[in-house]
C-alpha cells in the first residue's frame, strides 16, 4: 500500500456520505481495512498506524481533541475533514 492508495480511499470517502458515516464508525484498523477492500482499496494496516504517527505528532492539540474514531483519525491525517 502506498500514501496514494490511502489518499485515494479518502478522496472517494469525501465525496461519499455513507461512506465517511462508516469510516468514522470504524472500531480500529481492521474495520478501515477491510472498509477499504470492499470499496475497491488496497491498504496496509502498518502502512495506516505509520501514516497516523507522523501526522498525529504534528497535529495541534485543539484539533486531536475532535478525533473521536479511528476513522476521524484517518481523515484528519489527509485533510478529510470540514476541521482544520
Amino acid at each position: 500500500m502506498s500514501v496514494a492508495n490511502l489518499e485515494a480511499f479518502l478522496s472517494k470517502v469525501a465525496g461519499d456520505s455513507a461512506l465517511r458515516d462508516k469510516l468514522q464508525a470504524a472500531a480500529g484498523v481492521d474495520d478501515i481495512v477491510s472498509l477499504a477492500a470492499a470499496h475497491g482499496h488496497d491498504l496496509d494496516k502498518a502502512a495506516i498506524l505509520r501514516a497516523h504517527a507522523e501526522t498525529l505528532a504534528k497535529a495541534p492539540e485543539h484539533a486531536l481533541g475532535r478525533i473521536n474514531s479511528w476513522g476521524d483519525a484517518l481523515m484528519h491525517c489527509f485533510g478529510a475533514t470540514d476541521a482544520d
